[in-house]
Formats: C-alpha cells, sequence, structure tokens
C-alpha cells in the first residue's frame, strides 16, 4: 500500500493508494459509527453494496450525476432529509464518487449541524489525483463554479485503482488533465514519465506522485491566498470555457484548453499538446472573447482590479503572475 500523509495539524489525514482497498475499508474506519454514503447513479451498484457489508450504513443518497448536483437545492433535500432521520454530529459521510460527488458531499459535511466528519472513497482518476486532496468543497452558483464552498478536510481518503476499470474512456482522460497539470507546475520527473511511459503501466505511482505534489502545496497554503494558488494553473479560462460549453466539455478536458493558452513557449507548447493527444484531450475550442472575459470577471482569484495568472518558467516550474483584469485577454 502506498500512503501519502496530509499534515495539518488537528487536521491531518492519510490518503490510502491500493488496488482492492474498497474491499478492506473496515481496516482504516471505525466500524462502530453511523455512516451516510452520497453517490450518483453512475457508480456501480456493487461499489455500494461492497461498503454496506463492511460497515453501518445508516442511509445512502444516490443521486442523478453531472455538475448540475453541486447546486443549494440539492444540499438543502439531502440536509433535510437527513434532519428528518435525527441524524447526529457523529454521523460520518461517505462522498463514494468523482470530483463531483466529493465536493457536493464534503460541502455537505462542512454545513450539516456546522460540521461532522467525511471520508473521501474517489472513484474517479480526477477526483484520486486531485480533488479528494486539499479539502476544498463546494457548490456552483447560476453565476460561478465553485462559488459556495468552504475549506474542510476529509478524515481519510481512500483510493482504489481498480475503480478505474469502469471509467469510460473519457473520463479516464479526463483526469488525466489533472495528472498533467500537477506534473507541469511542481513535478518535472513526473512530466518525463508521462511523456515516456503509459500511466497504466504503473498507476498506482503515477497517482501517488501526482498527490504528493498537491500535498506538499497544500499544506503550505490551505486557505488558497497564497502558493497554492499554482494549482489553478489553466483553471482560469479553463473555467470560463467549462461554463460556456454549458458543462459539455468536462472540467479537465476545459483546463487542457486553457492551459495550452498559458504556454507561450513554442517547443514546450508543441510537447504538451503532444502530451494532450495522447490522453484524447482537446487542444482548441471556439468561443467568443468578450463572453469568456465576462465569466472570467467574476473569478474568485481577482482582487480588486487584478487577477492572479499561473504561468511556467519550464515544465515543472510554475509561478504567479499579477495582471490587470483585461490584460487576461491576452491570453485568450
Amino acid at each position: 500500500m502506498k500512503k501519502v500523509h496530509v499534515s495539518l495539524n488537528e487536521n491531518s489525514y492519510d490518503v490510502l493508494i491500493e488496488k482492492g482497498l474498497l474491499s478492506n475499508v473496515s481496516n482504516h474506519l471505525d466500524t462502530t459509527k453511523e455512516y451516510v454514503i452520497i453517490t450518483d447513479d453512475n457508480i456501480p451498484i456493487e461499489y455500494i453494496a461492497t461498503i454496506k457489508s463492511q460497515l453501518n450504513v445508516i442511509k445512502t443518497y444516490v443521486m442523478q450525476h453531472g455538475e448540475s448536483l453541486k447546486c443549494a437545492e440539492k444540499v438543502n433535500e439531502v440536509i433535510d432529509d437527513m434532519l428528518s432521520l435525527s441524524l447526529p454530529r457523529s454521523t460520518t459521510i461517505i462522498a463514494l464518487g468523482g470530483g463531483v460527488v466529493g465536493d457536493f458531499a464534503g460541502f455537505i459535511a462542512s454545513i450539516y449541524m456546522r460540521g461532522i466528519d467525511f471520508v473521501q472513497i474517489p472513484t474517479s482518476l480526477l477526483s484520486q489525483v486531485d480533488s479528494s486532496v486539499g479539502g476544498k468543497v463546494g457548490i456552483n452558483s447560476k453565476y460561478m463554479k465553485n462559488a459556495i464552498g468552504s475549506f474542510y478536510q476529509p478524515k481519510i481518503v481512500i483510493i482504489d485503482p481498480n475503480t478505474l476499470q469502469t471509467l469510460t474512456k473519457r473520463h479516464f482522460n479526463n483526469g488525466m488533465a489533472e495528472l498533467i497539470k500537477h506534473a507541469l507546475i511542481a513535478g518535472k520527473s513526473l512530466y518525463q514519465d508521462l511523456i515516456q511511459y503509459d500511466v497504466n503501466s504503473d498507476i498506482e505511482s503515477f497517482i501517488y506522485q501526482s498527490i504528493q505534489i498537491k500535498r506538499d502545496i497544500v499544506i503550505q497554503d490551505v486557505n488558497d491566498r497564497g502558493v497554492r494558488q499554482l494549482l489553478n494553473f489553466g483553471h482560469t479560462i479553463g473555467h470560463a470555457i467549462e461554463q460556456d460549453s454549458g458543462y459539455s466539455l468536462l472540467h479537465g478536458e476545459s483546463i487542457a484548453i486553457g492551459m495550452l493558452l498559458m504556454i507561450k513557449d513554442p517547443v514546450l507548447h508543441d510537447t504538451v499538446r503532444s502530451l494532450f493527444q495522447k490522453y484524447n484531450l482537446p487542444t482548441s475550442y471556439s468561443y467568443d472573447v468578450d463572453k469568456l472575459y465576462n465569466y472570467i470577471k467574476l473569478d474568485k482569484k481577482i482582487t480588486g482590479k487584478t487577477i492572479n495568472l499561473i504561468l511556467l518558467k519550464e515544465e515543472g516550474n510554475a509561478f504567479i503572475k499579477t495582471i490587470s483584469i483585461p490584460k487576461i485577454k491576452e491570453y485568450m
């Protein structure tokens, strides 16, 4: 088993990575506690059954999959039902699914009775290499993705790479965008491995390396005021593209395009473009600059009249550049 320890004082936790781990969650969770599973209808029922056979699961919420889940109406629906069942603060929520489920379930955990424990069991590559670690949870508003949220750390993250076998190729590749992002901002050796090898040759190792990079950044800046913004590489324009597409483009697909727009060095641009093509990620998107700019003007990273962009000195070496908001158009 591979383990990454996220050291955050009283909010510290471990990320466990091992094939077959889903069948052994009871070895890592308190079996005397009561649990609620929040998942979606894309998750195989066998995963739910495997967890329920090991733990005292009081309720399972199977939500409709997709970004539309991350809304206040659905949050209220689940919370009201939990309250109707008189579920106490000792209840633990299990987020079983991809990044959307993790954001949604984690946000509910952060506000139910002013906060209860939650466990991340990510089943998509994107959530395994990125969103399950770091404590960002939240939902969308009609104006902005992830506009309403909290910094709320899980008690443990349990990753079973075998769950990736049930992903579609598109959703697997969607997660590759975040893995490649981590390599580009702070993992030169990981980047070289991605160029040379297929991730499926040793998926546990690639997930482990990706999480280590994110962990090292998060523990320096939990609340995203400084160095953690490096993790937003490609996200400023990428989130705008995702919204403009009506979420027909997946998150990873959108930020892949956003990352390429940030890379001005022609040699690196071509190398990264080839890497994206290796995993069938889109490298361009037809958009109206002014429409995209209107989305960007609501970006959470805006401070006064400026916004922080993440750029690369070279592969594995990112930096933050503060620009006036209108200058973002020069990258579009």
